[in-house]
């Protein structure tokens, strides 16, 4: 399939907005994830196994799969399916989860340490709370939170089977944590849902076919609702990460400008990752000016390995 066809299918608007943010190496790189897909990638759990014996079951049934060079634990598994890996029995008893690399990424700029509580706002299925508890070691206590009955049920399942018992599982609404449980976390994790366009594929055409510019505009209302609540449930010292998986700067940018504006007791961090596929967060979008200290944020061009994200760090003054 050609770059060209690529575009002919998906909305003139969203081409737009990825026209006007990426050069065009990036786009080749977009479009190209976007019909070829993205390699299979899985973290090893180490509450339940080991790289040893993950890489000694991989061997055994001829699955190649090389470790990540910044990630730790994190290995992609070129042109093997996610069914070749659930018929291991590492799958199986929970010592490797079949994530993202960029999924992965959130939890690590959270500062994360035994002993803290944390908030997982939207947390269903689990990756980044599984992955924030095998970091921990269980030691700290994370609450994973998700409105959705059936997503709940999923997430709770993934915590047994990964052996995550610091995780509790809370069902609020997310807009309405940071009044019940104000100054309440040390850290929080505010993964908010978005449109999703750093994780489109035309092989399902679930994400691309709902989008839409009105779409975008709810999401990112609905972000800055959570992202209020997020504040107030945060201490002050705090950090909270604030990530999607979209590209666009009105669920990025404008959400991030939107909370330097409205509380000056927060601070960005500057997040350092050093990838090709990575760039800055933007200080300005056709017209727009965004605060010149959004650069400190990130944006993960999607490519063969890796979803499109939006990460942004920030601290919360002490009082």
């Amino acid at each position: 399939m050609s770059i060209k066809e690529v575009k002919n299918s998906l909305p003139e608007e969203l081409i737009e907005i990825l026209e006007n943010i990426f050069t065009d190496g990036q786009l080749d790189l977009i479009y190209k994830s976007y019909y070829r897909g993205r390699n299979t990638t899985f973290r090893i759990n180490t509450l339940k196994g080991n790289t040893k014996e993950v890489m000694d079951e991989l061997s055994m049934n001829k699955i190649k799969a090389v470790n990540h060079p910044v990630l730790k634990n994190a290995f992609i598994a070129k042109g093997i399916k996610e069914s070749n890996l659930r018929r291991l029995e590492a799958y199986k008893y929970g010592k490797i989860y079949l994530q993202n690399l960029s999924s992965m990424l959130p939890p690590l700029f959270l500062d994360l340490k035994e002993d803290l509580v944390v908030l997982d706002m939207c947390a269903a299925p689990g990756g980044k709370s599984l992955y924030m508890a095998d970091l921990t070691k269980n030691k700290a206590t994370i609450l994973a939170n998700d409105v959705n009955e059936i997503r709940r049920e999923r997430l709770n399942y993934n915590i047994e089977k990964q052996g995550a018992n610091s995780i509790i599982v809370l069902g609020a609404d997310g807009c309405s944590i940071g009044k019940r449980l104000n100054k309440y976390f040390d850290r929080v994790l505010l993964d908010v849902p978005c449109s999703g366009e750093g994780i489109i594929t035309l092989k399902s055409s679930k994400v691309y076919k709902g989008w839409n510019e009105k779409k975008v505009a709810l999401c990112s209302k609905l972000q800055k609702r959570l992202f209020d609540s997020a504040y107030n449930a945060l201490k002050p010292g705090g950090i909270m990460v604030y990530s999607t998986c979209t590209l666009n700067p009105f669920e990025n940018e404008e959400v991030i400008e939107y909370a330097l504006n409205k509380y000056p007791d927060l601070r960005l961090e500057k997040i350092n990752l050093e990838l090709p596929n990575v760039i800055r967060g933007l200080s300005k979008y056709k017209e727009k000016i965004y605060s010149e200290e959004i650069t400190k944020s990130i944006r993960i061009i999607p490519n063969e390995n890796m979803e499109g994200f939006f990460i942004a760090k920030l601290v919360k003054n002490k009082e």
